[in-house]
């Protein structure tokens, strides 16, 4: 038995999908601001922004900038301490071969 690496036959980047989510931020209990901003710093879809607008508690709750780009990583929901933020799978997307070869060019 030979040691090569099989080829990728059942793969078709034409049929390749990620989940597409809903944020929703429940801004009273966030404390976003220069202590915090977890959520916009581990999300790698950079679907979240520091809000211009402060809750109850003069903190600065994040705002949805990018609704379709959430792939229900989770991150933001991990990393808030306050359980401000959730994210919910909603349907699927198709991921074209452009969309890779962009993101793999910012990554360099």
């Amino acid at each position: 038995m030979k040691n090569e690496v099989s080829t990728p036959r059942y793969w078709n980047i034409k049929q390749c999908t990620i989940p597409v989510g809903k944020v929703t931020i429940i801004a009273d209990f966030c404390k976003g601001g220069d202590d915090c901003d977890d959520c916009i710093k581990f999300c790698p879809e950079k679907v979240l922004e520091r809000g211009t607008v402060p809750n109850e508690r003069g903190y600065f709750p994040p705002v949805l900038v990018a609704e379709g780009r959430c792939s229900v990583c989770g991150r933001c929901q991990l990393y808030c301490g306050e359980n401000a933020i959730f994210v919910e799978k909603t349907g699927e997307r198709i991921v074209t071969a452009e969309e890779i070869a962009l993101r793999e060019e910012k990554s360099r």
